[in-house]
């Protein structure tokens, strides 16, 4: 086993980042090809690139020489007969746990139950037991292949919009993992969404939708939520969300005056009608 330290650039900020590299053998699969099996510690240190200054020159030396040390502490501990390599405690956290509380905050919400379909796909795939340190970028890419080869209910495999969402929703649970200081760099960085062909769109006409307004539905507020939603145009997760406080009228106009949920942004909606047609 040897130990080498890393660097690696970070795009968003310029700066390098210093990490170990763990060689822990090698396997072989059943083709007999092999494959070096590597661990990684992100050391959450980082190198200026490029430096100018005296300052930051003296930056990168203090800091190179302190991964250095580390790197060492870390050779001495496998000659000390320390068997495996010792991850930071954090690195220990259990990350199936981790994934399924971030689900659960959104127990509230329409998508909820999409966190929990996904959440057992991964439940499927890598256990309950799994932890930070074993979410790498090559489980990443296992990951992925399961995704592409499962098979669903129906018996067919899953479409890349759906394999898109499963990589998506894990992106969620890792960013918040390094806003929570477990780890430092993310593993799925390396990992791109599937291509995939733009949905023919399909409108309702304006005779289908007089249609519609004269169809008895069981769900009468499921109904008129839907031909509020024909009429202005705005996402289900908006109209879901939707008070009567965000609806505003002077002299018998209405504005809608929502928040996105997607984006955040604050937007104004002129309604060419009165919402208690839809609504009320």
């Amino acid at each position: 086993m040897t130990i080498n330290l890393r660097k690696r650039k970070q795009t968003k900020n310029g700066k390098i980042s210093l990490y170990l590299e763990i060689y822990k053998g090698k396997t072989t699969n059943a083709d007999g090809k092999s494959r070096y099996i590597r661990e990684y510690e992100y050391l959450n240190m980082f190198l200026v690139d490029n430096p100018r200054t005296e300052a930051d020159k003296q930056h990168n030396k203090e800091v190179l020489q302190l991964a250095k040390n580390i790197k060492n502490k870390r050779e001495l501990e496998l000659q000390s007969g320390v068997h495996g390599f010792k991850m930071p405690k954090s690195k220990n956290t259990n990350f199936y746990q981790y994934y399924h509380r971030i689900a659960e905050k959104r127990r509230n919400t329409p998508s909820y139950q999409t966190w929990r379909i996904i959440l057992n796909t991964f439940k499927d795939f890598a256990g309950e037991n799994i932890t930070f340190s074993e979410i790498t970028s090559i489980f990443c890419e296992k990951y992925l292949d399961y995704l592409q080869n499962k098979v669903s209910l129906k018996g067919t495999k899953l479409k890349n919009s759906y394999i898109n969402k499963h990589l998506n929703y894990l992106f969620i649970a890792v960013r918040q993992a390094i806003n929570d200081k477990i780890i430092s760099e993310n593993p799925l960085q390396n990992i791109k969404l599937l291509k995939i062909k733009e949905p023919e769109i399909i409108y309702l006409t304006l005779p289908e939708l007089k249609q519609l307004v004269k169809t008895d539905f069981k769900y009468s507020v499921l109904k008129r939520a839907f031909i509020f939603a024909c009429l202005t145009g705005l996402r289900w997760s908006d109209v879901y969300k939707l008070q009567w406080s965000e609806i505003k009228e002077s002299d018998g106009k209405y504005l809608l005056a929502y928040r996105q949920k997607k984006t955040q942004e604050q937007n104004y909606l002129p309604l060419f009608y009165s919402p208690h047609i839809c609504l009320s």
